[in-house]
């Protein structure tokens, strides 16, 4: 797809000497350590590896730039919606931290709720939600919970996704520049 080409022409390194880069998105640009890898996916999204790749886990370490389409299939394969944990499946999904279990139920009500700064003149919805992980058997909770974290930009079409505490994120989202 070309945004995904585009977003993967517009990953610059901007000097050794500050190990940053500038990962541009949908008109966004945001600095990110520079030992984060940029990861293209279908849709037109973007995998930001931060750290490293359990077995265990569905995905490595990091967070998700989903745009247009994949905010189309959003939630239980329907659009987004900002009162709903991200849930792009239309049936039950692997535990993010531990693939052994489910991450489903999901929670009704975010444990966090709010609008956030992401650069100047841009709002998002955001709300953080406790996922608690379910055993494929009995179906009953088990200890493992991991925190869903998003940031919903809908005027500019921007579904930031993280689930695995990402350091930094909020305040490097805080300090995006746009064009």
């Amino acid at each position: 797809m070309l945004m995904t080409l585009a977003v993967t022409a517009s990953l610059v390194l901007t000097g050794a000497h500050t190990d940053t880069q500038s990962l541009s998105f949908r008109g966004a640009t945001i600095k990110v350590p520079a030992a984060w890898k940029v990861k293209k996916s279908g849709f037109g999204s973007v995998h930001v590896i931060t750290g490293p790749c359990s077995k265990k886990a569905v995905d490595c370490q990091g967070f998700w730039l989903h745009g247009p389409q994949s905010i189309k299939y959003a939630s239980e394969g329907n659009p987004f919606r900002v009162d709903q944990p991200y849930h792009p499946s239309s049936g039950v999904m692997e535990c993010t931290h531990d693939k052994r279990y489910y991450s489903s139920p999901l929670p009704e009500k975010p444990t966090v709720s709010g609008l956030r700064q992401v650069g100047s003149g841009h709002k998002a919805y955001h709300r953080e939600w406790k996922i608690t992980c379910h055993s494929q058997q009995t179906f009953k909770p088990t200890k493992v919970t991991y925190p869903q974290r998003i940031w919903y930009l809908p005027a500019s079409k921007i579904l930031i996704v993280d689930e695995w505490s990402t350091p930094g994120l909020g305040a490097a989202l805080k300090r995006a520049v746009w064009r």
